[in-house]
């Protein structure tokens, strides 16, 4: 479905210019313009708006107004005001509409679109929200995709996406010998300060951020998506490495588009899934690996194909090889299936983390 934008402005110029740099984002919007506030809200009660974008001084009726007025009509609409006679006063009142930007002129193009993608794609973000990230296969390929493709124009070592646990959840690149998930604790303290901070000088609690740190062999980035999600870039520290305007540049646009990707994926709490009907699925999921033929064994490990991380447990399978304990002889040794219950029984898997069929109900 496409979003509908609507820009007004009394100068049939800027409006030409703002318009064709958003058709230039592709045909997943369609950009209407207004050259008086009255038109504008013929507009809006016409139909409804995702994001109104207006200049501020125009005669009749000023920004300031048709904001306020279109609160009225479609409070769900995202709003951004531009004026090239900004004021501490004027931004206290656009603040107090609970607008989403309020820009100065002149703007600068590529940031101006950058700003609209953000404002269309803030509402559909649900990473934001407490719970496990549940992604699909086909959304968690989408989200290795934007990785690697990130990986790419910046040059990096490696890209890893975590959640706020410090749980990576996706990469690309090389992380073997890395202390991911201490350096991802650490960042998830560090970001939720800047954010806190951030939020409390402006009230923009949707902003993306950056982190960035200079070392004699690796440099770091970090940049939140939404509150719960950290995009990790680790690069080389090398004459050649990519500068720090151009990272932020690509780390930024794919925060963006991961926020949209991400923010139409499902959430769960642990509850949800490890008890009641979650729970018979796993169950009888692990019933199927140990009823298969005997593992293949390579070097005395059994190779099994464990449940994904709780952090994503996405329609996928992650192989680990673990060297089971040893048992007595025994059906199980002898190459014959055996059920969940009498894994749990010979301690391959703990009775603690997975509750049985009668504790979930």
């Amino acid at each position: 479905m496409k979003k509908r934008i609507l820009i007004v402005d009394d100068e049939e110029s800027v409006l030409l210019v703002l318009k064709n740099s958003l058709i230039k984002l592709g045909d997943t919007y369609q950009v209407n313009t207004a050259n008086s506030a009255f038109k504008a809200l013929e507009q809006v009660q016409a139909q409804p708006f995702d994001l109104v974008i207006t200049d501020y001084k125009m005669p009749e009726m000023d920004g300031l107004q048709l904001m306020e007025a279109i609160r009225m009509i479609q409070p769900q609409a995202r709003l951004i005001m531009m004026t090239a006679y900004g004021t501490e006063k004027l931004e206290q009142k656009v603040s107090q509409l609970k607008a989403y930007r309020y820009l100065t002129k002149p703007l600068e193009i590529n940031a101006f679109r950058q700003i609209v993608k953000e404002a269309l794609t803030a509402d559909d973000v649900a990473i934001s929200r407490p719970g496990i990230l549940v992604l699909s296969d086909a959304r968690y390929r989408q989200v290795v995709n934007l990785l690697q493709e990130l990986q790419v124009n910046v040059g990096s070592r490696c890209i890893i996406l975590t959640d706020a646990n410090g749980q990576m959840i996706a990469y690309s690149g090389e992380v073997s010998g890395l202390p991911l998930e201490q350096i991802a604790s650490l960042l998830c303290g560090g970001m939720a300060t800047l954010q806190a901070a951030g939020s409390a000088l402006d009230g923009d609690e949707e902003a993306i951020h950056l982190s960035y740190r200079e070392g004699k062999r690796d440099n770091l980035y970090v940049v939140n998506i939404g509150a719960q999600l950290l995009l990790i870039l680790i690069l080389e520290a090398k004459s050649y490495s990519s500068r720090l305007g151009s990272v932020w540049y690509y780390a930024r646009q794919t925060a963006v588009t991961l926020r949209q990707t991400l923010g139409e994926a499902d959430y769960a709490t642990a509850p949800q899934i490890f008890t009641g009907q979650g729970v018979e699925a796993l169950e009888d999921e692990l019933d199927k690996l140990f009823e298969d033929s005997s593992p293949t064994t390579r070097n005395g490990d059994a190779e099994i194909v464990a449940p994904a991380p709780s952090s994503v447990l996405a329609k996928t399978t992650v192989r680990q090889t673990i060297s089971p304990p040893r048992q007595p002889e025994s059906s199980a040794s002898s190459g014959k299936p055996i059920s969940f219950q009498e894994a749990i029984m010979r301690g391959l898997i703990a009775p603690d983390l997975y509750p049985s069929k009668e504790a979930g109900k």
